[in-house]
């Protein structure tokens, strides 16, 4: 059960890195925020299963830290629409 748990601690954290990445390409601000926030879905759910009594990867924890979604920029959003 626990290398399981921990598996998926990875794989959430690999998920999340995926999302920063993938979001760093986006052109608009809103398609950004919304990679972002999926990122920090990732991380929430990697630090809920940590939480349960599981290491997470700490190179992630560390690299992932200092991230915050990017508010999108209401002008843009708007002229999308």
């Amino acid at each position: 059960m626990w290398g399981r748990s921990m598996i998926d601690v990875e794989s959430y954290g690999l998920n999340a890195l995926d999302c920063l990445r993938r979001a760093d390409d986006e052109e608009t601000a809103e398609d950004k925020n919304i990679l972002l926030n999926v990122a920090l879905a990732w991380l929430r759910l990697a630090q809920q299963t940590q939480d349960m009594g599981l290491p997470a990867m700490e190179s992630e924890q560390t690299e992932l830290a200092a991230i915050e979604p990017a508010e999108p920029d209401q002008d843009e959003v708007a002229t999308q629409q």
